[in-house]
């Protein structure tokens, strides 16, 4: 039997005319995906909404917890338990679970006064929902976090040329390179998750409404989409007060953080800060920390708290978001503009698009050390640090979305979805 917890003990019954339903396979802060899924649903709830919370893998998170909403934890496995539990594979594969749980709290909801938001699905949830969901007449909307949608690794890279893959998703030359992080076998079972994700769970092709992060990822997925699909545009909101701008002139720690991870970039970042003669303060983990920590003498903190992200943030000279795969977002890179801190950029991933090249950061050619090393020579300059870190403040500001107006912008597209 799931957990279910309320703050509100009568949450079907509020005057609130609009019911979200927030799907994400935990139900606690694991990625930006689920960081993205427990912020709307506090901030939907803080705004007035009945708000119900459907997470796979527990445990709830005080955040949650404590909101004026309802979640029901399922209290399932992940999918990386696999080897201690190998059952988890059929349930990684369609969670029935997950589909009888949303039809239960559909059954007492109105279809005209309740949309489902989908956020993460791979790692326990699956599409499930969104099929009981479909069949019961209500509307659904997708979170576009990364690209499972169309690719079977989520990332459309090539682990094994540590390059952005070109193959079309789910092809005959897709299911037959062996791309994944892991190993073949890995791949198999994905590209399995992704035939009955379209064929039973009907998705992407059965949602006809979608939130997209980026440019970029709207470019990448909206091939495989339906051609009724509709596209809205939703920036991940800054969750805390303007901070004073940082003199990032007066800091020295050239900053990274994330996960450390091939993809990310972070053995060329830590190989083009040697050539430097620099070091590179790395805040994250992941399979590459042995090789950073150890081989290339870079100091790792691992991870922290998102307290601590910003004190680190504060005490930076400079930020180097140096992924080679496309990204869909990158909100580290926004956290840093906010306190006024400079950043360097792969000019392949999502987060470029956000930076305005020796102006407001700096870009450089995705994978290309020597390029990379070029950038970060920009940064021995202080009166460059500090313009570039102050236009970057000001861009940032001016348009920034904040709590609030992000919760506001997301109410009126669940109405508008509502009102066809």
């Amino acid at each position: 039997m799931p957990d279910t917890y309320a703050a509100d003990d009568d949450v079907h019954t509020r005057s609130e005319d609009l019911t979200v339903i927030i799907l994400n396979d935990f139900c606690y802060v694991q990625g930006g995906a689920s960081k993205v899924a427990i912020d709307d649903a506090i901030g939907l709830a803080a705004a007035g909404l009945r708000v119900i919370f459907i997470g796979a893998v527990g445990p709830v998170c005080a955040e949650l917890g404590s909101a004026p909403l309802k979640v029901v934890c399922l209290g399932q496995p992940e999918l990386l338990d696999v080897r201690t539990r190998p059952s988890i594979l059929l349930q990684g594969l369609w969670n029935f679970e997950a589909g009888r749980c949303l039809s239960d709290e559909l059954a007492s909801l109105r279809p005209d006064r309740t949309v489902i938001h989908l956020h993460g699905y791979t790692k326990a949830l699956t599409v499930s929902p969104v099929r009981a969901a479909k069949k019961l007449g209500f509307k659904v909307v997708c979170t576009l976090h990364d690209f499972f949608p169309a690719c079977p690794n989520g990332a459309f890279f090539d682990y094994r040329r540590g390059e952005p893959c070109t193959r079309r998703a789910l092809s005959s030359g897709c299911i037959t390179a062996n791309c994944d992080k892991r190993r073949y076998a890995h791949k198999i079972f994905r590209v399995a998750r992704g035939v009955i994700q379209r064929g039973l769970g009907k998705f992407p092709g059965a949602v006809e409404q979608y939130i997209y992060l980026s440019c970029r990822s709207k470019e990448i997925l909206a091939p495989y989409l339906p051609a009724q699909a509709r596209l809205r545009g939703l920036e991940n909101a800054i969750d805390w007060p303007r901070p004073p701008k940082v003199e990032a002139s007066g800091n020295q720690t050239i900053l990274y953080v994330g996960r450390l991870d091939q993809e990310k970039g972070v053995l060329l970042l830590a190989q083009a800060a040697a050539e430097l003669g620099l070091k590179v303060l790395f805040v994250g983990d992941g399979p590459m920390r042995s090789k950073i920590e150890n081989d290339m003498a870079m100091p790792v903190v691992g991870w922290v708290s998102r307290t601590e992200v910003r004190h680190y943030l504060a005490s930076a000279r400079c930020l180097v978001f140096p992924s080679l795969w496309y990204e869909t977002y990158g909100l580290v890179v926004s956290e840093a503009s906010a306190h006024g801190i400079p950043v360097i950029a792969s000019n392949v991933t999502a987060a470029a698009e956000r930076i305005e090249d020796n102006i407001t950061g700096w870009l450089f050619r995705s994978g290309d050390m020597a390029d990379l090393v070029r950038c970060l020579k920009f940064i021995e300059n202080d009166t460059r640090v500090s313009e570039v870190g102050g236009a970057a403040y000001r861009a940032f500001w001016e348009t920034a979305t904040t709590a609030t107006i992000h919760a506001d912008r997301l109410t009126s597209i669940y109405r508008s979805i509502l009102a066809g």
